[in-house]
């Protein structure tokens, strides 16, 4: 069974408990009958060279502050995959990629919060691969891990399509789009849709690139999916935004 890889923009992570058009987007992307397990590629863990998760019951991290005690409060308690862990491991040096175990570290948001709305019975297991420290390697990871989509794994790039966060904290929840987070995805989106993986590899000089992205590691989780999936052409499942300057974009890629 094939499952195609996703990318999400995760937002805020109050994008768990308030009435918006992502919370309910997210609510409704239920996985797919038979999913072996969860592969997540989130923004907020970079390491490198590449670790992969093998605790067999990762802690949840809230590696947050200031969304009130109901999210303090949560937890995701899906279990972990450390046999496939260890074979995503080795899949990882097979391919010429440095990896290595990361037996400690709990999830971080950007996996648990959309898996809590995705998932919330918790019951498929979860395990998260670190982000690289290059657009490069990102597609390199997301191409070495292509393969798990045919064996009944969801693997999901958790990023941002845009991430001004600069004029996203000010903002009010349902602000209109800030006119530079809204170039650079009237840039990206028609790009995904055609599958031009080489003019979204060089997304730096897109409009506004620098603004939406002052630091690229909430779009790298985006190149993962997109190589993971064959560099084939996306369809977008969603589209709103959040805080003015946050796309909350959902995309799927055919493996």
């Amino acid at each position: 069974m094939l499952i195609d890889p996703l990318f999400i923009s995760h937002g805020a992570p109050d994008v768990l408990v308030r009435d918006t058009p992502a919370h309910h987007a997210l609510a409704s992307l239920a996985l797919t009958p038979g999913t072996r397990a969860v592969l997540v590629v989130s923004a907020h863990w970079e390491a490198d060279p590449v670790r992969v998760q093998t605790a067999p019951a990762p802690s949840t991290i809230h590696d947050f502050s200031g969304f009130g005690p109901e999210l303090a409060r949560a937890v995701y308690d899906a279990p972990g995959a450390p046999d496939l862990a260890a074979a995503v491991i080795e899949r990882l040096k097979a391919a010429g990629l440095a990896a290595g175990a990361e037996p400690q570290r709990g999830r971080d948001h950007g996996a648990w919060i959309p898996l809590a709305l995705m998932h919330p019975d918790a019951r498929i297991p979860v395990f998260q691969v670190s982000l690289p420290a290059s657009d490069d390697a990102a597609i390199a990871l997301g191409k070495a891990l292509a393969p798990l989509s045919r064996d009944r794994v969801q693997i999901i790039g958790s990023g941002a399509l845009t991430h001004a966060l600069g004029a996203a904290l000010p903002a009010a929840e349902d602000a209109p789009a800030h006119p530079d987070a809204l170039a650079f995805a009237d840039w990206i989106r028609p790009r995904l849709a055609s599958g031009d993986t080489d003019t979204i590899a060089g997304w730096r000089s897109a409009p506004a690139a620098r603004f939406n992205h002052p630091t690229p590691e909430h779009f790298r989780p985006l190149l993962v999916a997109m190589a993971a999936g064959g560099g084939q052409a996306g369809t977008c499942l969603h589209q709103s935004w959040s805080r003015s300057a946050l796309a909350m974009d959902i995309w799927r890629f055919a493996a």
